[in-house]
């Protein structure tokens, strides 16, 4: 398995970004809350990424295999045909600013920290989508995020989590109670070629 691991994948934030998607107005008190968290993120963030090529070995009529793997998505069955490639993928904010987070007391604090690392994970994947086309030269890519719109049964999700096998170690990730990808700012999905 051709496994590409990001330890720190690049991320553009500033104070500016962070006004517009926090919605923060230029609110002064709003952004004295924001300043001394974004400041932290930056000495300590090391957002990370893994993804590996895999292949649609099997489609029926209530199962796709990935590398063998059956997955009874209809969501994910409904985008792939048999054959075809397709890169799972995890994208967490790491556990340094996971740390971090859960020393937090205030709850402004604790909630303007958690959409930083929505945001982080979100550039996340964006990075993973880039580097994904770049490697096949997709023009556009199919993002399968298991439980998103459909019934997801935890079986499958540590199904999925497993097919990256130790490599999920190399940039912290485990899976927890109910299969949650952890630290709890990461997302776990499948990418494919968007028709």
């Amino acid at each position: 398995m051709d496994t590409k691991i990001f330890l720190d994948f690049p991320y553009d934030l500033n104070m500016e970004i962070l006004n517009e998607k926090l919605n923060l107005n230029n609110r002064e008190s709003m952004l004295d809350i924001v300043e001394p968290l974004f400041e932290m993120l930056q000495k300590i963030a090391k957002p990370k990424a893994i993804y590996f090529k895999a292949q649609i070995t099997k489609k029926s009529e209530s199962s796709v295999c990935v590398d063998e793997a059956i997955f009874k998505s209809q969501l994910l069955r409904g985008y792939v045909a048999a054959g075809e490639v397709v890169y799972p993928y995890i994208v967490t904010v790491g556990t340094e600013l996971d740390d971090y987070a859960k020393t937090l007391d205030d709850s402004m604090d604790q909630f303007m920290i958690d959409e930083m690392m929505n945001l982080l994970v979100n550039i996340g994947k964006v990075f993973v989508f880039n580097e994904v086309k770049k490697e096949t030269g997709w023009e556009a890519v199919q993002d399968y995020v298991p439980g998103n719109g459909e019934d997801w049964s935890t079986e499958e999700q540590t199904r999925l989590f497993k097919m990256f096998g130790n490599e999920t170690q190399k940039i912290g990730v485990t899976l927890g109670e109910h299969a949650f990808v952890l630290p709890g700012r990461s997302t776990i999905g499948i990418l494919s070629r968007k028709k």
